[in-house]
């Protein structure tokens, strides 16, 4: 199905369709429909990915070279050899749900549409089954319990010999949460949220900021360049601290600010979802500590441009990844933060080139398979059709619209 050595659009059939749409009204109603009929999870959560052969979840039958994970991303990961073959099913779902939540509770405010309302709390709940089911795991070696957010490979069914989790997953639940707190939520699910945001808080902080990742242990506060993980405990213990100040959540947010040079780190862009996701933080960190604005707004001058550079000089693996529907959504945080650079203009002609199916494949259509990393060209994630794409998407979209940016 893919030219021998090129990746090409793999999917046979009439749904997602070749094109997305002639305008971006258009593409948004597409993408709308996509990610609630192709990616919704009957448990409420989003998949992270689906094969893009079927526009279903992998079965283990789909991945025939990957036997056990081997030669896989997930080789050594921390959970059940059994599902490895299938873990990008689940990889970003966190990440995948909390931006839908976030994107639907900005098109709830631009239009008050109740179809967006029922979609987001929808969304809610999926994230609260993770999150209370996650709370019942008590690991040997003291992991799970009540604040461990896991990457759910095997979704709701089985949470046994799972022991994955990643900051990202937990940022992007906190961002499309904290937004559904302020623009949707009742007050019993404004009580349930913030239970959940202090149960994170909780969790990192008695971890000492430590999880596996990967199958590796990682120590978060001793990565001294990694301005996604700064950034978002920055803000998890700010928002904790605003919803129940305590000691404990001061010398949470006292720790990482003590680290705050993460978020200037030398170099050039790796992969820009770390450098937007940083922005979307910041702009986060602003409102709820602008005493500290002259130096959130030092980092975003520092990471904006190297999310520009991902998009225009594809560095890195923002070349061999398909990212301009990311940096659609990460490009508004930059333009709220330091208007009249340029950013909304960019995140309009990022929106415009995502307008037909082949864009949002993960690995991008037309890289060739040789240059690809060999974890890249298995039949886990060579053709995974990414539901995250489409969900920064909408996100950019409807904030721009709810700024006033789109005509």
């Amino acid at each position: 199905m893919n030219h021998p050595d090129n990746l090409t659009d793999v999917f046979p059939g009439h749904f997602p369709p070749l094109s997305y749409g002639d305008s971006l009204e258009e593409v948004e109603k597409t993408i709308q429909e996509v990610t609630e009929r192709v990616f919704r999870d009957s448990d409420g959560f989003l998949l992270s990915s689906v094969n893009a052969a079927t526009m279903k979840p992998y079965r283990l039958e789909d991945v025939r070279d990957r036997p056990h994970g081997e030669g896989s991303f997930v080789e050594r990961s921390a959970i059940p050899k059994a599902i490895k073959p299938l873990w990008i099913n689940y990889e970003n779902t966190g990440q995948a749900s909390g931006t839908y939540l976030d994107a639907l509770c900005a098109k709830f405010q631009a239009t008050g549409s109740q179809e967006a309302k029922a979609c987001a709390k929808r969304t809610v709940d999926g994230i609260l089954a993770i999150w209370r089911r996650g709370a019942t795991v008590a690991h040997s070696l003291g992991g799970g319990g009540l604040g461990w957010f896991p990457k759910p490979y095997d979704g709701l069914r089985s949470f046994e010999g799972m022991h994955e989790c990643s900051v990202d997953q937990y940022c992007e639940v906190t961002l499309g949460l904290q937004r559904y707190h302020r623009i949707l939520a009742d007050d019993a699910e404004k009580r349930t949220i913030e239970e959940l945001v202090l149960s994170f808080a909780d969790w990192w902080y008695d971890h000492d900021f430590a999880g596996i990742y990967l199958g590796e242990a990682v120590w978060w506060k001793r990565l001294d360049q990694h301005s996604m993980a700064a950034s978002y405990f920055l803000y998890l213990y700010s928002l904790a601290q605003t919803w129940s100040p305590c000691r404990k959540f001061q010398h949470g947010f006292e720790i990482w600010l003590e680290l705050k040079g993460a978020l200037k780190p030398p170099g050039e862009a790796v992969w820009g979802c770390m450098n937007g996701l940083t922005l979307n933080v910041l702009e986060r960190l602003a409102e709820l500590r602008p005493d500290l604005n002259d130096f959130w707004l030092s980092a975003a001058r520092h990471q904006a441009p190297l999310l520009v550079s991902s998009v225009r000089d594809r560095v890195n693996m923002n070349g061999r990844y398909e990212f301009e529907g990311f940096a659609a959504d990460y490009l508004c945080a930059a333009e709220h933060l330091l208007p009249g650079h340029g950013y909304a203009d960019l995140a309009i002609k990022c929106l415009e080139q995502c307008n037909s199916r082949d864009r949002f494949y993960h690995l991008r259509r037309g890289s060739r398979i040789s240059d690809l990393d060999p974890r890249e060209t298995g039949d886990d994630i060579r053709d995974a059709y990414h539901c995250e794409l489409h969900v920064h998407w909408l996100s950019g979209y409807w904030k721009l619209r709810l700024s006033n940016l789109l005509s």
